[in-house]
């Protein structure tokens, strides 16, 4: 029996599969199934995973259907006691399986580990900083105030805890990652590696933004309802929840290539933050926020880059990332 299962997911990956793989079979730990669902690709994604020919690696060909299901599919396939996800763009450092693994075999208690995480931009260059943080044990309500996992190629678990509660909803228009940890985290107990061992590839988002953010809006609100809004025992989160879920799309919207739109759709999302956190009136990062959005809003696009690149402390808005809050109340 192998001991653990690599999941990927793969749908017109051409531009990154091959670091992503490669990246995967350099581990230290070596006794592993590396499981590659392509998702009806119709790029050369195929012809670049077919140059390695490590036995560990299985690919399987299927329709497209989504990522939540080729994860599913992944899982229904893994053999190992263990399982691990990582996306087809992301990277993971050679130590990876090993340090994890090594952190649950350690800790009868936990069944979840997951290591720090930092963001990359596509040529795979630091973007910024990941939040590094370390929480252990039930860490259901610090999940639900902040994604501290932050990647859905972190964790690593035990095959049978992932089954237990179904692996991915495929309900989930986004936020899928997300919703598997709380899922865990109402059952299990988690542990961490506090070194980054996860690199989360950001892509700029050009084309389609729109439907990205709307669609990771209607994610966060379909995994809001599905473990916050309903439970009476959890109303004292809610605000703060909502607040952070809100403050990272404000976040996103403004982070990459700011445009005129994103400036007007970000207006919405902030003043659901402010509705969910007073707090944020009294911060220096509300004038940055402002600031960005009327540049973006108002001046032309190459006049509103010019000046976030020429006065970066004043537009600047990474703080907000880090202003979620994660204390309990």
């Amino acid at each position: 029996m192998v001991t653990v299962s690599v999941i990927t997911p793969v749908y017109n990956a051409e531009h990154t599969i091959q670091e992503t793989v490669e990246s995967v079979l350099a581990q230290t730990f070596t006794d592993f199934e590396f499981i590659i669902i392509n998702d009806g690709s119709t790029d050369a994604t195929l012809k670049i995973i077919d140059q390695f020919s490590d036995p560990r690696l299985q690919v399987f060909t299927f329709d497209n259907s989504g990522p939540q299901k080729s994860r599913n599919r992944g899982i229904d396939k893994a053999a190992g006691q263990y399982i691990s996800f990582i996306d087809a763009d992301d990277l993971w450092t050679p130590d990876k399986l090993e340090l994890q693994l090594k952190t649950l075999q350690q800790n009868p208690a936990a069944s979840v580990v997951y290591s720090w995480t930092n963001v990359i931009d596509e040529k795979g260059d630091l973007h910024r900083r990941g939040g590094h943080r370390t929480k252990k044990g039930d860490v259901f309500i610090d999940l639900l105030l902040n994604n501290f996992v932050e990647s859905g190629s972190n964790l690593l678990a035990y095959t049978e805890a992932v089954r237990h509660i179904g692996g991915f909803d495929e309900n989930m228009v986004a936020g899928q990652d997300l919703d598997i940890l709380l899922s865990l985290s109402v059952q299990y107990a988690f542990d961490a590696v506090p070194k980054v061992q996860v690199l989360y590839r950001k892509s700029q988002q050009t084309k389609s933004w729109s439907s990205s953010i709307k669609r990771a809006r209607a994610g966060i609100d379909q995994v809001l309802a599905k473990h916050l809004l309903d439970r009476k025992d959890l109303k004292e989160y809610r605000k703060a929840c909502i607040g952070n879920s809100y403050k990272y799309l404000v976040f996103e919207c403004l982070s990459n290539s700011p445009s005129r739109e994103k400036g007007w759709y970000s207006i919405r999302l902030l003043w659901i933050v402010i509705l969910n956190d007073r707090s944020l009136l009294t911060k220096k990062v509300l004038l940055k926020i402002c600031l960005r959005i009327m540049a973006t809003t108002l001046l032309p696009h190459s006049v509103s880059r010019w000046l976030a690149s020429k006065y970066s402390y004043f537009f600047d808005i990474t703080s907000l990332y880090g202003y979620l809050e994660t204390k309990r109340i």
